[in-house]
């Protein structure tokens, strides 16, 4: 979760910010984005509702989870739809197979638990370091935050792995 309270942002400023979407498209030869932000939606007030959708479709499994998950981003990063208005997200829950009517009724009984989840696990990343996507762990203690060049993680893994050999010839 990037942004866990509604940041209202004119359209102006938002299309602005999306411009700094063509450096990880850039990186990543089939991301699909579509920059700078376009179309009739309004941008997103925040990610909290995306985040709690995400984890009502979690509960019709791993493989319909994976398949929203692909159809929210994509709603976002290519369709440029508002993924903070419940409307779109029950209508991402509907292209991904999932009975509309049984969505919604996960969102409404346990929409509290799942922000309790969403903020747990939003609060572990920070405590964790984590403040930017996407973030990347090794051996359980280097982090690399934020969209970098392949060749990047290809330094920080031999240069991790050169401190784990040093510390395990000790």
């Amino acid at each position: 979760m990037l942004r866990p309270q509604p940041e209202p942002r004119t359209l102006a400023e938002f299309t602005e910010y999306t411009k700094s979407w063509d450096r990880p498209a850039g990186l990543e030869p089939k991301a699909e984005f579509q920059s700078p932000w376009s179309g009739a939606s309004p941008p997103p007030s925040h990610s909290l509702p995306a985040a709690i959708a995400g984890k009502a479709a979690a509960t019709f499994g791993q493989e319909t989870w994976d398949r929203y998950h692909k159809n929210l981003l994509r709603a976002y990063f290519v369709e440029n739809r508002d993924v903070s208005n419940t409307d779109v997200l029950t209508q991402v829950a509907h292209e991904t197979d999932i009975e509309t009517e049984l969505f919604e009724e996960v969102l409404a009984t346990r929409e509290q638990d799942f922000k309790a989840q969403v903020f747990a696990e939003y609060n572990e990343a920070l405590s964790s370091g984590i403040n930017g996507v996407p973030a990347v762990v090794i051996d359980n203690r280097f982090l690399i935050s934020g969209a970098v060049e392949v060749e990047q993680y290809r330094n920080a893994l031999a240069h991790y792995r050169e401190i784990r050999d040093k510390e395990n010839e000790d």
